[in-house]
């Protein structure tokens, strides 16, 4: 059952007391559950903080493993233990009260609820159940109950504790931050997936002209006035995946690997995680006062239910539900249904030839007749289009094809039944990344001027080609990223919007990603395969560096020519086993790592492909991992128009919610 408790009003110190107390996350790999180290959780956890007014669920579980059982006599309390903009929280004398959770937050709780799971406690377990050990996981009985739309208006720091199996207790420090006035009309957060300082100045030096060491010209992103890093962790693990990094961008929230808008709790469901109330959702419903009901905006170069994009609208444990997320943006609880989507993902809007919509349906037509979109699937007809009406713009199946393919080696998208709409034929005519924000920039001014909006634009290939190692096709879709970054502004000051309008430049997470040198490719290629030694004599470090040999000669800001002499010796420090020739793929993406046909293990197992070309590199991760993967380090984030100065320095990626919110005046006052 869950009992009854007070509320009790400390002092700031008590609060101060309490955040530096908190336990350290443990150390280790596995876990039973994300920010849940004792046998009782609390989501969200401590350390979590809130928009006063934002909408949030809340969920306690009680674990038993092996043969215990849940005790299911719990309770959870809640007392504010200071007001962060008021230090005089007791000038009156107040007696301190006690207060139970469900009285405070008068949210009547779900029925308790009881389930199942398993987890794996260290590599060890984790490997041999991989190899067929039906007995190396730990089994876990819960106990569960859940609160749902949760809302404090009040800012201040606060204390939530379960209490739990007859005295043990979880406490969790809540900070309430309090809302802002508006600071600009319009947002948009550029977003360059896997993003580093290290590929913005290798994108930098492939496509600026410089004499003498110095640069004639910068990038776009290199002239705004602020500059700052973000630490993108995630709720429990150093390194994080594009999830549930957009997650807290979108959120103020951290999250694990995987998750969207949720704190995921271990039950079976991956839609009834605890949520969290997105931007797009709070602008969706910000006051008149405030402002009004803002427009919302997404462009991606992904699929439109990719990590990504879909964290802005989505709410889900588990990012690979792309077909029901799709059902999210028109038909969830609080649904967004966003003013402009573009990008790609068709399989999951029909059920034609490679389709794989949720239960068959034709999501295209229900977008249009059930919400009024608008819906292109071409090049030709986003550009065409020029009403107001919600604009869906779908341009690939899957992912869209690169810059690099889409522009140089156009004969690469003939290979692939990538049409969106299920025809099987090739899409051949895809839009430019620059194309699709301009056209949803005018689509949003139409809809929302008087209000304002929010646009998330992402290049998502950045990360796409760094995964498998390309790294020309990564740099270009930066360059494509920075090209529509000043055409965005030019846009906007033609519109008389650049006042209004705050622009930041971040990443999601990092690669480890560098270059160290100069690779002479015609010297590396006149020797065999078998001359290892010798190819590594092409390549140049210090003085012998040099410089390569791309130009940009007709000025559009990318190379003219890919396949040049002189390239760039980079790599990564977490890869496959694969080749490395230091050569522009041609004929397609490059492909580092391919199944063996033959192993003993029972996972899966990579190896670099029969025949491929270069020096040998024997993998730094274990060998089921076929392509690079994400890394450690801080990310940059460019700001610039109103509200800009909040973004300088080093911050968590948490914070960059609260500081898009505090700009765009969102939340609820008391």
């Amino acid at each position: 059952m869950v009992k009854v408790f007070s509320f009790a009003l400390v002092t700031i110190a008590t609060a101060i007391a309490a955040v530096s107390a908190a336990p350290l996350d443990p150390a280790g790999q596995f876990k039973r559950l994300g920010a849940c180290p004792d046998l009782g959780c609390v989501f969200p956890p401590d350390r979590a903080e809130f928009l006063a007014g934002a909408h949030f669920d809340v969920r306690v579980e009680i674990h038993a493993e092996n043969d215990a059982k849940p005790n299911t006599d719990y309770s959870l309390t809640i007392q504010k233990i200071s007001n962060s903009h008021d230090a005089r929280d007791n000038k009156h004398g107040n007696k301190p009260k006690l207060v139970d959770f469900s009285k405070f937050s008068k949210v009547k709780p779900s029925a308790q609820e009881s389930w199942d799971f398993n987890y794996f406690k260290d590599a060890a377990a984790y490997w041999k159940a991989q190899d067929g050990d039906k007995t190396s996981a730990t089994p876990v009985h819960v106990a569960s109950t859940a609160w749902r739309q949760v809302s404090i208006k009040e800012p201040g720091t606060y204390k939530v504790t379960l209490k739990y199996n007859n005295g043990k207790k979880t406490e969790a420090t809540w900070v309430v931050n309090p809302v802002s006035k508006r600071k600009a009309k319009n947002v948009i957060l550029f977003i360059g997936d896997g993003m580093t300082t290290a590929m913005i100045t290798a994108a930098r030096l492939i496509s600026k002209p410089h004499t003498s060491g110095k640069y004639s010209k910068h990038m776009h992103m290199d002239q705004f006035p602020v500059l700052g890093h973000i630490m993108t962790h995630s709720l429990d693990s150093l390194i994080t995946d594009s999830a549930n990094s957009a997650s807290a961008y979108n959120t103020g929230h951290k999250s694990s690997a995987g998750a969207l808008g949720v704190y995921p709790d271990s039950s079976v469901n991956p839609f009834d995680d605890p949520k969290q109330e997105l931007i797009a959702e709070l602008l969706r419903r910000r006051s008149k006062k405030a402002g009004g009901k803002g427009g919302v905006g997404i462009v991606t170069t992904a699929e439109v239910q990719d990590a990504t994009p879909a964290a802005v609208f989505a709410h889900t444990r588990n990012r690979d539900e792309k077909a029901t997320i799709v059902d999210q943006m028109i038909h969830g609880a609080k649904p967004v249904v966003a003013d402009v989507i573009l990008g790609g993902g068709g399989r999951y809007f029909h059920s034609k030839t490679g389709g794989k919509s949720l239960n068959g349906t034709d999501y295209y037509a229900a977008y249009s007749k059930e919400r009024g979109y608008k819906v292109v699937n071409d090049k030709d007809g986003l550009l065409n289009y020029k009403g107001k009406d919600p604009l869906l713009g779908i341009f690939h199946s899957t992912h869209m094809d690169v810059w690099m393919d889409r522009n140089v080696y156009k004969n690469n998208l003939a290979k692939t039944a990538s049409d969106p709409t299920g025809t099987g034929k090739p899409a051949l005519n895809q839009p430019n990344f620059d194309q699709m924000v301009l056209k949803g920039l005018e689509v949003l001014d139409k809809r929302s001027r008087n209000e304002g909006w929010f646009l998330m634009a992402e290049a998502a290939s950045v990360d796409k080609m760094m995964h498998p190692l390309d790294y020309d096709r990564a740099l270009a879709d930066l360059l494509e990223l920075d090209n529509t970054i000043g055409k965005t502004k030019e846009w906007l000051k033609k519109h008389k919007l650049d006042k209004d309008t705050l622009i930041l430049v971040t990443a999601d997470h990092a690669h480890s990603f560098d270059v160290y040198g100069s690779v002479d490719t015609q010297y590396f290629n006149s020797f065999s395969a078998s001359e290892e030694a010798e190819k590594k004599n092409s390549i140049g470090t210090y003085e012998n560096s040099g410089w390569p040999s791309y130009v940009d000669a007709d000025g559009d800001g990318f190379p003219d020519n890919w396949d040049v002499r002189y390239t760039l010796a980079a790599g990564t420090a977490g890869f496959p086993t694969h080749r490395e020739d230091f050569q522009v793929s041609i004929n397609g993406s490059n492909v580092p790592a391919v199944l063996q046909s033959s192993s003993h293990h029972h996972y899966p197992v990579y190896d670099a492909p029969e025949g491929a070309k270069g020096i040998f590199k024997g993998a730094t991760l274990s060998n089921s991992e076929q392509v690079g993967v994400h890394s450690l380090q801080d990310v940059p984030i460019f700001a610039s128009g109103p509200g800009s100065n909040l973004f300088a320095g080093i911050q968590d990626n948490t914070e960059i919610f609260h500081k898009i919110a505090e700009v765009l005046g969102l939340g609820d006052r008391e």
